[in-house]
C-alpha cells in the first residue's frame, strides 16, 4: 500500500499540470501580446487653408466713388434721384435726359482731379466741340452749363462727397450745391445739399 501511494502521487502531479496548461491562455487562442494589441492612436484632424479661404479677402469695391470712378481713368454716368441723367446738349449746354444712350451727343462724363494739383474735381465732357471737351460750370447767379475746360476757373472745380453708398455722391462748389428742381425736373442750384434732389450716382459706362 505504501508503494502505490508513492507511484500515484507524481502520476497525480502530472494531471494537474497538464490541466493547467490546457487552461493557459495560450491555449485558448488568446494572442492578446504586447505586440499584437491594437493601437489607438488619436489622430488630430489637420485643417490646411482652402483656396476660397485664402482668397477671401476685402477690397474696396473697384469704380466707387474715391476710387477709379473719381480719378479721371473711367467714363462715368450721372444719375439723379429721379431717375434722367447729366448730359450735354447739341447747342453746347447741360440738362437731364432720360436715356443717355439715346442722347443727341454722348452722356457720359470724366470725373478727375483738377489738373496740376489742388483739392477738388472737374466733371469733362466725353462729347468734343472742335475737338475739346467741355467742362461743367456753376457760377453765382447762373445756371449750370459748360465751358471751354479751364483748372484755374473757381466755378469748374466741384467738391464730390459721397454719400450713403460709394456710389451715391453730391457735386458742389461755391456757387452751391448741384440738384434738381422738383417742379421743372431741370438742373437747379440748391444753397447746401441738404435736399435728397442734390443727390446723384455714378456709374462706369
Amino acid at each position: 500500500m505504501r508503494t502505490t501511494s508513492r507511484a500515484l502521487l507524481p502520476i497525480s502531479l502530472l494531471g494537474v499540470a497538464l490541466a493547467l496548461a490546457g487552461c493557459s491562455p495560450a491555449a485558448d487562442g488568446d494572442s492578446s501580446s504586447p505586440s499584437s494589441s491594437p493601437t489607438s492612436e488619436a489622430t488630430a484632424p489637420t485643417s490646411e487653408p482652402t483656396e476660397e479661404d485664402t482668397d477671401a479677402t476685402s477690397e474696396p469695391t473697384e469704380g466707387a466713388a474715391g476710387g477709379t470712378l473719381l480719378d479721371g481713368s473711367q467714363e462715368v454716368e450721372i444719375e439723379s434721384y429721379a431717375g434722367t441723367y447729366l448730359a450735354p446738349t447739341v447747342e453746347g449746354g447741360v440738362a437731364l435726359v432720360e436715356d443717355p444712350a439715346a442722347n443727341d451727343v454722348p452722356a457720359q462724363w470724366i470725373i478727375g482731379p483738377v489738373e496740376g494739383g489742388g483739392d477738388g474735381y472737374q466733371l469733362t465732357t466725353v462729347a468734343l466741340t472742335d475737338g475739346e471737351p467741355s467742362c461743367l460750370t456753376l457760377a453765382d447767379g447762373a445756371d449750370p452749363s459748360l465751358g471751354t475746360c479751364d483748372p484755374a476757373d473757381a466755378s469748374q472745380v466741384f467738391s464730390v462727397a459721397t454719400l450713403d453708398s460709394p456710389e451715391q455722391v453730391s457735386i458742389s462748389n461755391e456757387a452751391g450745391t448741384l440738384a434738381v428742381d422738383a417742379e421743372s425736373g431741370s438742373l437747379t442750384v440748391h444753397p447746401d445739399g441738404a435736399e435728397v434732389s442734390s443727390t446723384f450716382t455714378l456709374a462706369a459706362s
